[in-house]
């Protein structure tokens, strides 16, 4: 899951800089604290903390993880991914808090993403996600989040959203009951070709 892409993308969004100067590196890590502070980073306003889940950070991490193009596994192993998983949102959140851990000290180190180290980080996104989705449940904001995020994906992989849905519905009832009335002809001409004798 956490790869150089992932680290690319944190880095430039949030405005990380690889530098050895010293204003660089206190402002890196001045930037990883505010970012990691209440999790800040999880909102797509961290700085007054407005859009929570909608970073644009965890569309980039699913476009590139899963749905890359029409053979990537967001689109062969689909049913895995729609509804898109709480558990997904919630392993992509630890994956960009691991890139933000990385600049901590102002300058970047790498940090092995570990299931040891980063499952207790893992359980508790978990855990918000899922009380984030009960609290606004009569509204269903996560639900919107995960369809939003499914369907950029989809059509970054090359996909037509909406493809899925047009398909199972593409039958209107008259071509079912057309079916019904050839049905109904046949039997009776082969029952008039039976009398006929």
């Amino acid at each position: 899951m956490h790869h150089p892409a992932t680290n690319r993308w944190t880095a430039s969004f949030f405005g990380f800089r690889a530098s050895r100067s010293i204003p660089a590196i206190k402002q890196n890590r001045d930037l990883a604290e505010s970012l990691k502070e209440g999790s800040r980073f999880v909102f797509k306003d961290w700085e007054m903390k407005r859009g929570i889940y909608k970073t644009g950070l965890i569309q980039e991490a699913m476009n590139h993880m899963w749905f890359a193009n029409r053979c990537d596994e967001g689109i062969v192993h689909a049913k895995y991914f729609n509804p898109l998983p709480v558990q997904t949102i919630a392993l992509i959140l630890t994956a960009i808090e691991c890139c933000i851990d990385e600049w901590m000290t102002g300058l970047k180190e790498d940090i092995k993403f570990s299931s040891l180290a980063y499952s207790p980080v893992y359980y508790l996104h978990l855990d918000s996600l899922q009380r984030f989705d009960e609290r606004t449940a009569a509204y269903k904001l996560l639900g919107k989040i995960g369809v939003n995020l499914l369907d950029v994906a989809r059509m970054h992989a090359g996909v037509d959203p909406f493809m899925a849905a047009v398909t199972i519905k593409s039958f209107t009832d008259d071509v079912f009951d057309e079916a019904i009335r050839e049905h109904e002809d046949e039997a009776r001409e082969a029952q008039e070709e039976g009398g006929g004798d």
